[in-house]
């Protein structure tokens, strides 16, 4: 049973660290300089997870696999539980830069993993991931690597539509020609406007009517490869998030915009008691689940 003291949502965001090897302008992650989570509070908030029970836990950052300990960690938090349950159904949300041989100590623990791809565009897709090149080739590769030696390990595709690939992004799944190495979900994004989104909204979001017309003909590739496709809105992030940042704080969505509630470890009454009506369960779960089914 789940400690009854730790009244989390079913579904956790851990964000580790800010820092990354790449700098995009729509970024809704911590920022850069944030300082990452040291080990021994990393290994804290995973034994602390697991004693709430929680159902499933996306890692992310920043760019967590810039981490020394991530794979110690992952394997750490999917394990059983004490009880005998399954744990947690772990995603590794990525920018794909990592080496291969890297990829191979963490990938045995995921459930998911979730890797970029905004355009058909080389030079539209190389706007968006700023800082390395040739970025989209090596997520694609990751992609081959796991959908090829990894069978147990689901993709999910992500796209986030921007000024820079609205007539790019529709294609994304043509870049993939083997059937055998499609996502099994592919979900658009619409741009959130937090930390570096927030920067950059007034030259690089979209209209909904423009965004909405980006998801229409994502569409219809998603139905002629046979790919799942998922949209996020930002009219539906309140209430479905819970993200545990690199400083052990709680971090909730409150009308569109983070909200920081107390520090994971000494405020857990408050953090409590914040929670109701700052989540919602349905949507907590449905983002989850829409987003990585159990298939």
């Amino acid at each position: 049973m789940p400690d009854p003291a730790l009244r989390l949502p079913a579904y956790v965001d851990l964000r580790l660290l800010g820092r990354c090897n790449l700098s995009c302008p729509f970024c809704f992650g911590p920022r850069h300089e944030v300082p990452s989570m040291d080990e021994k509070d990393a290994f804290r908030v995973v034994e602390l997870l697991r004693r709430a029970e929680v159902r499933g836990v996306v890692i992310s950052g920043g760019e967590p696999t810039l981490l020394p300990y991530l794979a110690d960690l992952v394997a750490e938090l999917s394990g059983p539980l004490p009880s005998g349950a399954p744990g947690p159904r772990v995603v590794l949300s990525t920018n794909g830069l990592a080496p291969v041989r890297t990829m191979k100590r963490i990938l045995p623990h995921l459930s998911w993993i979730a890797l970029p791809v905004e355009s058909a565009d080389a030079e539209q897709h190389q706007r968006m991931r700023t800082g390395v090149a040739p970025h989209r080739e090596r997520v694609l590769g990751l992609l081959k690597e796991v959908r090829t030696h990894h069978g147990h390990v689901r993709v999910k595709l992500g796209t986030v539509v921007t000024r820079l690939n609205s007539t790019g992004a529709h294609g994304v799944l043509d870049l993939i020609q083997e059937d055998d190495w499609l996502p099994h979900v592919w979900k658009i994004y619409q741009m959130s406007e937090t930390n570096y989104g927030a920067d950059n909204r007034d030259w690089l979001a979209v209209s909904d009517d423009v965004f909405e017309d980006v998801v229409e003909r994502c569409a219809k590739t998603a139905a002629d490869r046979g790919v799942q496709l998922q949209v996020y809105r930002n009219s539906t992030r309140s209430g479905s998030y819970l993200f545990v940042d690199p400083d052990c704080q709680v971090v909730v969505i409150d009308e569109g915009r983070e909200r920081r509630i107390g520090d994971l470890f000494e405020d857990q009454e408050k953090i409590a008691a914040n929670l109701q009506g700052a989540i919602d369960p349905t949507r907590n779960a449905g983002n989850f689940s829409g987003t990585y089914p159990d298939l």
